[in-house]
């Protein structure tokens, strides 16, 4: 009896040898066209999941590409704003770790040097939208509008325009001066023309995640002035998803729209500027004078300018009335606004 185990022993021992040495030979077969990195992810836990090495490769093949033949085991893609979620299941439909393959001939550096020039490329799609102003004579420049004298711009001078009252005066600069000049002593060109250009929706998302912008709010707003678009954002800081774009109409050069960082502050339903001669529904501040709101009307709320998709307004930002009446009602106070 103890002989026959023993002789059962030993040849159960050197099938499992053989056994061994036949899956490290096909494993080692396999390694000689694949390699492959495997990624732990949860679906509960809220971890951002652009990881290093899956960050590197989505910007490298783009999500259509996770699904493609580069990949040799089939995975489910969950986009969830920011966070893109691998996961293999089984035949229960249970959530196992996530795997994904790629071809070997694509080396480490080279997929680096990829996300660098990718990097780049986005950046480089968004303009500053500055608009400048020559003067045209020696002119004194206030820190308020026509009083506290600061010095004098010289003819000549080019000037970055900041901001506008009534198309009278104009807050400009140039170096280290700011101040508050005459209208009579600027020269100021024409709107340009829109940039007809749309960046997809992942370079928007990489754009302003790569940039940094927080929010007080689970939302975030860039307004795209060389696009005149209106982009809305839901996430956090680093995870921003688009969840609307929304054609605009910013201020003309001659009545710019404020460039920079900004709050979400009060909203009404409605407005009217005896001194513009017009009005507009669903407004929400971001600054001062300066809101968004619906398309031009007059005092008793018939449109009168529905211009939208280039610069058009007295510094406000112009949405349509469906996207004015969104905004409103879902862009919270404190949100944070980026305007260039």
């Amino acid at each position: 009896m103890k002989k026959t185990f023993k002789v059962s022993f030993i040849i159960f021992f050197i099938v499992f040898l053989l056994l061994a040495l036949n899956v490290n030979a096909n494993e080692s077969e396999n390694s000689d066209v694949f390699y492959k990195d495997s990624i732990k992810f949860s679906d509960e836990n809220g971890k951002f999941l652009l990881e290093s090495d899956l960050y590197k490769f989505i910007y490298k093949y783009g999500l259509p590409g996770i699904m493609s033949k580069r990949i040799i085991n089939p995975v489910i893609v969950i986009a969830k704003g920011h966070d893109f979620v691998l996961s293999n299941k089984n035949i229960a439909g249970s959530v196992q770790i996530s795997t994904y393959e790629e071809e070997k001939d694509t080396q480490e550096e080279g997929t680096a040097t990829d996300a660098i020039n990718e990097t780049e490329r986005i950046l480089s799609l968004v303009k500053e939208s500055t608009v400048y102003g020559e003067i045209i004579e020696d002119t004194n420049y206030y820190q308020h509008r026509g009083s506290g004298l600061i010095g004098t711009f010289l003819k000549g001078e080019t000037v970055e325009i900041l901001r506008d009252y009534s198309e009278i005066w104009y807050q400009v600069k140039s170096g280290d001066k700011v101040g508050w000049v005459r209208e009579t002593a600027l020269s100021i060109p024409e709107e340009p023309k829109t940039n007809e250009h749309r960046m997809t929706k992942e370079e928007i998302e990489f754009f302003v995640n790569h940039i940094g912008l927080s929010s007080d709010t689970h939302y975030l707003v860039w307004v795209d002035i060389d696009r005149q678009l209106t982009h809305v954002f839901l996430g956090t800081k680093g995870k921003w998803g688009l969840i609307r774009t929304m054609v605009c109409a910013t201020g003309k050069n001659n009545s710019p729209t404020i460039r920079g960082t900004y709050k979400i502050q009060d909203r009404g339903t409605w407005f009217y500027s005896h001194r513009l001669g017009s009005g507009a529904k669903y407004w929400v501040r971001f600054s001062g004078d300066y809101l968004f709101h619906s398309i031009a009307m007059d005092i008793n709320q018939n449109i009168i300018d529905d211009t939208l998709g280039k610069r058009a307004s007295a510094g406000c930002v112009r949405l349509s009335l469906e996207d004015s009446k969104w905004f409103y009602d879902y862009v919270s106070q404190g949100t944070t606004v980026f305007i260039n």
